[in-house]
């Protein structure tokens, strides 16, 4: 009898194999079993970069902390509401990382306080949204915000009641564009200023044109910014820290062209959606 070429061959011939469709039912259930497990776990990191305000009372983004430019849009995308709870170490911990999270989408229960593991700190209300910038220096940009403080209560609180609003108006279009803005006051007791997040909302825009902005022309990307009092100042990103500081002044034009206008920077070009590292 003739040996195999090959004695490695398997011993389990395809006729013996499940068949194809099979298979990737099989394949689906996994991957189903596997994401289950990470929610049960209080799932993993966002890739997007967060969105929060920084000690200085200014809105920031990843983390290089690139500050948000003033008066620039952002529509926040409602379809991507959760809810949950995070347990944060206590006020002397030498880190500041969660010691335990779960999140799940607005649309699903909160989930039940008793079933999340002890981590030895208790666990607070938290919400997270997403936000799409669509004018200024960092159009295209997505960003998470995610936050349970008293300020961040009152936003999405704020939010809820306007988009139920708007629904009974116009239910096409339910994405709020927004601009960032804040509010502060002194606090007596810890001596220092508290700074609250405000979203000023501009207008409204469906899920479509969200959808679709990234194949939106600039001349059309330009008519969604707001209005500026005055010119801004040339920008230019500092090394290191990522903040934005006003670039070097020209020097003073011959008596000649002191009426000749100066052309002003125009900043990113618009492009396809990004989405940083965070």
């Amino acid at each position: 009898m003739n040996k195999p070429a090959d004695d490695n061959l398997p011993a389990t011939t395809r006729t013996q194999l499940p068949d194809a469709e099979g298979r990737v039912a099989d394949l689906l259930g996994a991957l189903v079993n596997i994401q289950n497990s990470i929610a049960e776990t209080g799932g993993i990191a966002s890739g997007l970069p967060f969105l929060s305000i920084n000690s200085n009372g200014v809105w920031y983004h990843g983390q290089d902390r690139t500050e948000v430019e003033d008066g620039s849009l952002w529509a926040i995308d409602i379809r991507t509401w959760k809810h949950g709870y995070i347990a944060w170490p206590g006020q002397h911990a030498k880190e500041r990382k969660p010691l335990g999270e779960r999140m799940v989408p607005a649309s699903s229960p909160l989930p039940v306080l008793s079933s999340l593991p002890d981590v030895g700190e208790p666990y607070q209300l938290q919400f997270a949204f997403e936000l799409l910038c669509m004018s200024g220096a960092d159009t295209g940009v997505v960003a998470l915000y995610k936050n349970g403080s008293y300020g961040a209560k009152v936003i999405v609180q704020d939010l809820v009641e306007k988009v139920r609003a708007q629904a009974k108006v116009d239910p096409s279009r339910l994405c709020p564009i927004v601009v960032l803005d804040i509010r502060s006051y002194y606090h007596q007791e810890w001596k220092k200023t508290i700074y609250n997040p405000v979203l000023q909302i501009q207008r409204w825009i469906s899920f479509e044109e969200f959808d679709g902005f990234d194949q939106v022309a600039p001349a059309q990307t330009e008519e969604l910014s707001a209005p500026a009092p005055k010119a801004p100042e040339p920008e230019v990103a500092a090394r290191g820290n990522g903040r934005r500081t006003a670039a070097p002044q020209p020097a003073p034009a011959p008596a000649a062209e002191a009426n000749r206008p100066i052309p002003m920077p125009t900043g990113r070009r618009p492009g396809r959606r990004t989405q940083p590292a965070a």
